[in-house]
């Protein structure tokens, strides 16, 4: 088949991913709730992100070592900040043009502080002048471009631990420590304790799903030959099962799934991610040169958080419009700034 013709599974399964973590919210937070709903949550995207997120990163920094670092967190920087900036200062206009400011007594160094987090690394702050915009977090899912930024700092290290006898047994503490970390935040989880919430904030809960990934990226000739013949189907079904047996599934249906079902997760993405899936050619292109995942990420919380303020439209139409406007500025933003920006990567 030719090449162009080819489905970038990867592509395709960050924006089923995107597309979950937005409907879920959408769902929850416009106050929906049914079995069919619940089905969505079956494959939390924040998990799928992070795993892939190793898997590509690990790949690409193995491929392009000799370039040095400096190349490597620049074209980094590139994917992520650009449609970062514009998703924060549209956000910011927004809130002004719905009057929100005008309601809450803040000074001016909170308020630079917060957007100075926000453009940076600390995105997971949150000013106590901003709860009471919606669900009283402007942007909730930027906790995890700060996961994710520690990731990158990482990289090199693990790549280099990799390579090492005793940096393998580093790994396996490492690896070990951060499963029992999100069992038990996912347990003991505080949110009145500050600690506690650094520490869910931080790459320690979840560099496993990220090692995973990289694990994957690393010996990748021979994952492949032990798991050619895996079933999909199978795994499938495990995974499915493990949702529920393993612990509720209310308490799995979240980002901090159970260690086992990660796993199966991640197998079945990777046994997807092979799929030769024979779409028609005009969804295959487009989706091979639209990755518009990130956009959808970022850009449809601000969206619902001003719906819920703004309070006007019933329910149906919130949903609509959160689906309308996150898909067009997803869109615009991978057309008019992702997509131009990347050419510059070196």
């Amino acid at each position: 088949m030719d090449s162009t013709k080819r489905l970038n599974n990867f592509n395709l399964i960050r924006l089923l991913a995107a597309m979950q973590v937005l409907l879920v919210h959408a769902f929850n937070h416009f106050e929906i709730h049914n079995v069919y709903i619940d089905f969505f949550k079956l494959f939390p995207g924040v998990p799928v992100f992070f795993f892939i997120s190793g898997l590509l990163i690990g790949g690409t920094y193995i491929r392009n070592e000799h370039k040095g670092n400096f190349v490597f967190f620049w074209n980094r920087c590139l994917r992520l900040y650009p449609a970062l900036l514009l998703c924060v200062f549209l956000s910011i206009i927004t809130v002004y043009l719905v009057g929100y400011y005008k309601t809450v007594n803040f000074s001016i160094v909170h308020f630079v502080s917060w957007v100075f987090g926000q453009i940076t690394f600390f995105q997971f702050y949150n000013p106590d002048f901003m709860r009471q915009y919606g669900i009283g977090v402007l942007n909730g899912s930027l906790w995890t471009i700060s996961v994710e930024l520690q990731f990158y700092l990482l990289t090199p290290l693990l790549y280099h631990l990799f390579k090492i006898k005793k940096g393998k047994l580093f790994l396996i503490i490492l690896f070990v420590l951060s499963i029992l970390i999100n069992v038990y935040l996912k347990i003991y989880l505080d949110w009145s304790k500050m600690y506690m919430k650094l520490i869910s904030v931080s790459f320690l809960p979840w560099v496993y799903m990220f090692l995973i990934g990289f694990l994957v990226s690393k010996y990748k000739e021979g994952i492949k030959k032990y798991t050619d013949n895996v079933n999909i189907f199978l795994v499938f079904v495990l995974y499915v099962f493990s949702m529920f047996l393993i612990g509720s599934y209310k308490n799995n249906a979240m980002n901090s799934i159970n260690p086992i079902s990660v796993f199966l997760l991640c197998l079945f993405i990777y046994k997807f991610s092979n799929l030769n899936l024979k779409l028609p050619d005009f969804i295959i292109k487009y989706i091979n040169n639209n990755d518009i995942s990130y956009g959808i990420y970022i850009y449809h919380m601000p969206i619902i958080n001003t719906l819920l303020f703004i309070n006007i439209f019933t329910i149906n139409i919130n949903i609509f419009l959160t689906l309308l406007f996150t898909i067009l500025f997803s869109i615009f933003s991978w057309n008019f700034i992702e997509s131009p920006v990347l050419k510059f990567k070196k």
